[in-house]
């Protein structure tokens, strides 16, 4: 039988800590504690294991020489130019509260989408969920990249607003008012947790 499948999109050390090289100066991290995103990306985590639901985690990990970077754009040229985000640096590594399982898939991806230049869509074929459900930072960036490649391949797409966030609250505001709801059916993470 078909069942929903979780993919939480790039819950990283570097991403989600005040401190962290990316979340840190960008204020993606101070966005990501004040909208309380980390505790509720683990009561959903929760929620899918104890229904032995599929979860995957996707990551942005580049290996030594970066030869698995896919994107063009200046944003990642600037992290191979710093050395960020190497799959063997901690930082690259998913974060504490959400430490996968050795059962449950992490994809490496080298640019925002996590389709491309990974096994995300081959996983998704043999695992044939009856929906996916997306939780993400940014959400204007690698959640709504999701989504579209998601929902344009055939998937239903839910994703929880409330286990979202991006670098300010308007930019999260203008991607789940405008963007999103046409790819998506938003749901807060409480409801969907209740249906």
């Amino acid at each position: 039988m078909s069942q929903p499948t979780l993919l939480l999109l790039d819950f990283q050390e570097a991403i989600v800590r005040t401190d962290g090289p990316v979340g840190g100066a960008s204020g993606l991290a101070a966005e990501i504690a004040r909208r309380g995103v980390l505790a509720r990306a683990r009561a959903v985590l929760d929620h899918f294991r104890a229904r032995n639901w599929p979860v995957a985690f996707i990551r942005v990990a580049f290996d030594d020489n970066y030869h698995n970077l896919t994107s063009g754009s200046a944003r990642f040229a600037n992290m191979r130019k710093a050395g960020l985000m190497r799959a063997s640096d901690p930082w690259s590594h998913i974060c504490s509260e959400l430490t996968p399982l050795a059962t449950e898939p992490v994809v490496s991806k080298g640019c925002v989408n996590p389709f491309i230049g990974t096994n995300l869509a081959q996983l998704l074929n043999r695992l044939q969920p009856s929906e996916l459900v997306l939780a993400g930072v940014a959400t204007n960036h690698v959640v709504e990249s999701t989504t579209r490649h998601a929902a344009d391949s055939g998937f239903k797409v839910i994703v929880l607003e409330d286990v979202c966030a991006s670098f300010s609250q308007e930019a999260h505001e203008a991607s789940v008012k405008h963007n999103l709801p046409l790819y998506a059916e938003l749901k807060q993470s409480a409801d969907y947790m209740a249906a």
